[in-house]
């Protein structure tokens, strides 16, 4: 069992000892003129693990602990959220691509998960004057100016990538892309929802719009 600092330290009496992380403390003790004095202190035997040697070489060792004063108290806390972040990228890579094979495998049900997806009565230019329905958070819409799809953040947001999200204009809660954005959106679908893959008519055709824009 890990314990935290107790008692006397090399600043005075621990008044307060607030855990960071595992094996390391911010103290707050008070000397013997009254006088408060923070610092950190790391268990030795896990200095190892948790520093790298230059932060443990900054510190001063007191007995079980390797103790960093005022001026330095911020080097440990650094390290410490240092390796936090390294860790969070980590998982994020993760589930990223957790979330990756689930989108490709087609193993989320949208509308069970998410529910039925009010269809779009708007469009950035409008009122939608006639919509045909893909599949379900999926349209083709026809407003005043243009043909363009429709796509329900909930689908956007995940099975599409952020960069294809922002190719489209919002209105809503859908996502609208006209003719030539619209090679991005489908080609990100194309490959999680039957019903759109069927719109593809030529991956060339669609390709080559990709490089174009």
């Amino acid at each position: 069992m890990h314990q935290p600092p107790q008692g006397e330290s090399i600043w005075g009496t621990i008044n307060t000892c607030v855990e960071i992380t595992l094996n390391v403390y911010m103290i707050v003790a008070v000397d013997g003129q009254g006088i408060e004095r923070e610092g950190v202190m790391v268990r030795k035997n896990a200095v190892k693990d948790t520093l790298s040697e230059k932060a443990a070489a900054m510190g001063r060792e007191d007995g079980d602990w390797l103790c960093f004063d005022e001026d330095k108290k911020d080097i440990p806390v650094y390290e410490v959220l240092q390796r936090r972040m390294a860790l969070c990228r980590r998982m994020e890579s993760v589930v990223m691509k957790q979330m990756e094979e689930i989108r490709r495998d087609g193993k989320l049900s949208l509308t069970d998960y998410f529910g039925e997806c009010a269809p779009p009565e708007e469009t950035p230019a409008g009122q939608v004057d006639d919509r045909l329905h893909v599949r379900n958070g999926i349209y083709m819409t026809q407003d005043k100016e243009s043909l363009k799809f429709a796509v329900h953040e909930a689908v956007a947001d995940n099975f599409m990538s952020p960069m294809a999200a922002e190719c489209g204009s919002r209105q809503g809660d859908y996502l609208f892309y006209d003719t030539a954005s619209s090679a991005v959106m489908l080609n990100e679908l194309k490959n999680v929802f039957d019903e759109v893959s069927a719109l593809v008519i030529s991956e060339d055709s669609l390709y080559a719009t990709l490089d174009q824009m």
